[in-house]
């Protein structure tokens, strides 16, 4: 088996990973980057409208603080709270200094690209950065198990490139593969964000919070042959929003927050999905009558001009609208460094948990890349020095799942994934009571028993979805099992924490 070693090993090459990558390396830690899709692609950094939350102006960060609070109802982790708003001045200058393109305004930094989302200039900006620093590269890669033991750490991955099994050895493993959007059946993440990480990080040792916090945006492009795409929230005040009897949306439900989409976000979700799932009702967007002026009136707005109203054809008509999955609040329990409590082990990203709340602030998610990327690569940099590489540490789980996927069986993962998307959208998602939930978790174990019996494809790309929907089933169960189990207050927060192993092979204890 061919074995790839480095100093700091960094899974995933969003804005945290690349993040995470620069800082490691600027620790002197030889440091590589692995993702399962090409690197920087399939990812949520590149796929976002490239709005960071943040000013450029050092000084009283209690606003941000406030806000951020505000949104996650209180119950954020203060400790990282006061860091994401305390750094986020210096590592957006940081990031503007470094060539990405952009502008601050009313207190957010956004990135600019013509005619393209405003991710993709940030992708290109850290990827030439960690290129130039020296950070190495390897795409097409599926992590399977990690460990780590007496200071090493350790890892097994399928490349779909090589169609073979890797051994990875490192001082220090960063995890930044993203949420789980994907495991809803509308959302806006790339098709692979299925939440492998919470497993991986599970079985690693690691704690996990506050899983059934699932944030969901309401004004979702759903119109047949377009792509997902989010429609700017003062979009969807300054247009018209109504179902297809005529009744006006805000109106009909008391929504007088403005813009309705961001500080009311989850009270517009609910009733977006109570109008389409349970009246059938459909809902559109009338913006036909906007100005051009208005429409571009802020950048967020003004960069949905040619992609929502020229291409998508937003100006000509109304267009059809649903909520979807957008961001995962829950994850990893770490640290201000970034560490998750298992020596060795660090994650940043949307798949740590704690910052948010039960509710993230729009923009505070690409900050929360920068901040907790830089400061988790920085510790696995220092951690690495100590702690050097021992390619003899061997990972026997992966030896078990790779015979468990490999045999004759006729479930395929592409048909056990839509049915679990659709459980996931219909009882887990928006709108969810104790009945609705039991009954998704009897239908995940019995799709997870169906995937103990997957057909692996001919083309290699089956265990890379193989990997995925088995990972996606153990997710799927702890955002169930956390929304059914009551939240007892303690102090200031609310904890509902996964123990390390404790869901290891779909089993509760």
């Amino acid at each position: 088996m061919e074995r790839m070693a480095c100093d700091v090993l960094v899974i995933g090459s969003g804005g945290a990973g690349l993040r995470a990558a620069i800082a490691a390396r600027e620790k002197g830690a030889d440091v590589c980057v692995i993702s399962k899709a090409p690197v920087g692609k399939g990812t949520c950094t590149i796929m976002s409208a490239g709005v960071f939350a943040g000013t450029p102006e050092e000084g009283p960060r209690d606003p941000h603080i406030e806000k951020t609070l505000l949104a996650g109802r209180g119950i954020n982790e203060m400790d990282l709270v006061k860091v994401l708003a305390e750094e986020a001045p210096i590592r957006l200058r940081e990031l503007v200094a470094w060539g990405m393109k952009g502008r601050f305004l009313e207190g957010y930094l956004f990135a600019e690209a013509i005619p393209s989302w405003g991710g993709q200039e940030i992708i290109r900006c850290l990827l030439e950065k960690a290129r130039e620093m020296g950070v190495q590269f390897k795409g097409g890669m599926s992590v399977s198990s990690l460990s780590f033991d007496d200071g090493s750490a350790a890892g097994m991955a399928y490349s779909t490139v090589q169609q073979k099994w890797m051994q990875l050895n490192a001082g220090a493993i960063v995890l930044a593969t993203g949420g789980a959007g994907g495991l809803y059946l509308q959302h806006d993440n790339p098709q692979g964000m299925m939440g492998e990480a919470y497993a991986l990080a599970l079985d690693a040792g690691a704690v996990l919070q506050d899983m059934e916090f699932v944030q969901f945006y309401p004004l979702g492009l759903s119109e047949p042959g377009f792509p997902r795409y989010l429609i700017p929230p003062r979009l969807g005040d300054y247009g018209r929003l109504y179902n297809h009897r005529e009744e006006e949306i805000l109106d009909k439900y008391g929504i007088e927050e403005r813009p309705a989409a961001e500080l009311a976000r989850d009270r517009l979700s609910q009733v977006l999905f109570k109008e389409v799932l349970e009246e059938k009702n459909d809902i559109w967007l009338d913006l036909t009558q906007i100005s051009e002026e208005l429409w571009c009136s802020d950048p967020f707005s003004a960069s949905s001009w040619e992609p929502l109203g020229q291409r998508y054809g937003a100006r000509r008509r109304p267009v059809r609208v649903m909520p979807m999955a957008h961001h995962v609040m829950g994850g990893i329990r770490i640290d201000p460094e970034g560490s998750t409590g298992v020596p060795g082990f660090y994650a940043a990203g949307e798949v740590s948990g704690g910052l948010h709340g039960a509710n993230r602030l729009g923009g505070n998610a690409l900050t929360e890349t920068l901040v907790f990327g830089a400061r988790a690569g920085a510790k696995a940099g220092e951690w690495a020095k100590d702690h050097p590489v021992v390619p003899s540490v061997e990972v026997e789980m992966v030896r078990g799942f790779s015979d468990e996927i490999s045999g004759t069986g006729n479930a395929d993962p592409s048909e056990l994934k839509k049915r679990l998307r659709q459980v996931m959208w219909e009882k887990g998602g928006i709108i969810r009571n104790r009945q609705r939930l039991s009954l998704a978790l009897t239908e995940v174990a019995e799709l997870e028993e169906k995937a103990g019996m997957v057909r692996i494809l001919d083309d290699p790309s089956g265990i890379s979805a193989s990997l995925e929907l088995c990972s996606g089933i153990r997710t799927a169960r702890m955002i169930l099992q956390s929304a059914l189990k009551e939240r007892k207050a303690a102090g200031r927060t609310f904890e509902m924490i996964f123990p390390s192993r404790m869901m290891k092979h779909g089993a509760a204890t």
